[in-house]
């Protein structure tokens, strides 16, 4: 793959990373709840004081609005992504109309992530075809955008 292409498909995978990070925060989220439920008892066989268990709710409750807040930022900057590759994929159509074959395989493959074989039998083409000579035509024909969306 050349670098420009390579550079294409970095850009082009944003959206996928974007969605796995989102995952992970939702994930640390998840742990941080279950962790400040009652029942998550911490049993290190040292001793301890009957101090106040509020200081720790407090935390756990810190953390987790601070967890939110990144969710709702990383959301926030996926949704943007988004936005900006498919415009991106559609610009391939809107300068030519034939070329919405090539629009509708990004798409597949880098917006609803599917496999190359699953791609080809939708497109009614053969796996190989679709992953060399279609993806590669959609590369040559996709071209990085020039400006990024600052606002939402």
């Amino acid at each position: 793959m050349t670098p420009e292409n390579e550079a294409k498909v970095n850009y082009l995978r944003r959206y996928k990373w974007d969605l796995i990070a989102l995952e992970e925060i939702e994930s640390e989220i998840t742990a941080c709840k279950l962790g400040a439920l009652p029942g998550a008892v911490s049993y290190t066989g040292m001793p301890h004081g009957s101090g106040d268990n509020n200081a720790d709710l407090s935390n756990y409750a810190a953390r987790i609005d601070e967890l939110i807040m990144k969710f709702r930022r990383k959301r926030e900057e996926t949704i943007r992504d988004l936005h900006e590759i498919v415009d991106a994929i559609e610009d391939i159509a809107r300068r030519n109309p034939d070329d919405e074959g090539l629009c509708v395989l990004l798409r597949y493959k880098y917006i609803q992530n599917k496999r190359w074989r699953e791609i080809g039998i939708l497109m009614h083409f053969s796996e190989a075809y679709v992953k060399s000579e279609l993806h590669s035509k959609a590369l040559q024909k996709f071209q990085l955008p020039t400006k990024s969306y600052d606002t939402f």
